[in-house]
């Protein structure tokens, strides 16, 4: 495209719709100063990048102008051609490796096993521990005392030796008590 054909095209198409300068600037927030640099293609006064492409959008949808048909003026005007981006070969996110799922398979299965043999020692020991309170609950009073009583019946009296009248067979984390 020949130098001064997309300012002269911007500029008579402003004209005929009988806007000013001033209007577009206000309803698209485009400085003056960038609006007249696009009309008299001074491209060195123009901000870089996307951002002249983004004033000719602005400009064309106010118009009421096709975007693209503009864009490409504009780029053929400032001598660039659009390029499409190269687009990146698809980066996979890496497998997690297979020896993670196994250890944990591994130790779900200790635990469960270790949970298993954990309940089986607790309940031996509540077992036990039971059998004890009960054999500690039978309290048998002494020969001695069942001579000196005649409402005990000294046939189920038996001896008792010294400790069981106490608790202290049982095991217990609290200190015997006293039957």
């Amino acid at each position: 495209m020949a130098k001064g054909t997309f300012g002269e095209r911007l500029k008579r198409e402003r004209e005929l719709r009988e806007v000013t300068v001033k209007e577009i600037a206000s309803a698209t927030r485009i400085a003056p100063k960038f609006l007249e640099a696009l009309e008299n293609e001074d491209w060195n006064k123009l901000p870089g990048g996307v951002f002249g492409r983004g004033f000719v959008r602005s400009i064309a949808r106010y118009l009421g102008l096709s975007e693209e048909n503009l864009l490409s003026d504009y780029d053929l005007a400032r001598g660039e051609t659009s390029v499409p981006a190269v687009q990146k070969p698809e980066e996979r996110i890496p497998s997690p490796p297979r020896w993670i799922p196994a250890l944990a398979a591994v130790l779900l299965i200790a635990a469960l096993v270790g949970m298993v043999f954990g309940g089986r020692y607790a309940w031996r020991r509540y077992v036990a521990h039971r059998n004890a309170r009960k054999a500690s609950a039978v309290v048998s009073l002494p020969s001695s005392n069942a001579a000196q009583n005649p409402l005990v019946n000294s046939s189920l009296a038996a001896p008792l030796p010294a400790k069981s009248l106490f608790r202290s067979n049982c095991p217990s984390r609290y200190p015997p008590k006293r039957v």
